[in-house]
């Protein structure tokens, strides 16, 4: 069996078909090749699911909690352009630093 493979090789090396012999090899070796196993980098498991198609995944993300600010929307707060913080206007800025 194995005299036939070298023969068949030789034959088709001296023929110029290169890609037969490329391809010769390449069907046994991907016949014996098995697919690779499904594995989930989230959920640690073999077998059961892709990373990209875990359930864990797919679920919604919690919403941040909104703002806890208790004032009136209407009344302008005071904020201060220098230290970039609500609490006192610019003019009244103590900060003596320029920019």
């Amino acid at each position: 069996e194995l005299n036939l493979k070298i023969q068949r090789m030789c034959e088709a090396a001296l023929n110029g078909n290169e890609e037969e012999i490329n391809n010769y090899d390449s069907e046994e070796e991907s016949q014996s090749k098995k697919k690779p196993r499904l594995f989930c980098d989230i959920c640690g498991c073999f077998d059961l699911h892709d990373t990209e198609d875990c359930p864990t995944q797919a679920q919604a993300l919690e919403e941040p909690p909104h703002s806890a600010h208790h004032g009136s929307r209407r009344e302008e707060r005071p904020y201060c352009d220098t230290c970039e913080v609500f609490g006192h206007w610019t003019a009244d800025c103590n900060d003596d630093e320029t920019f």
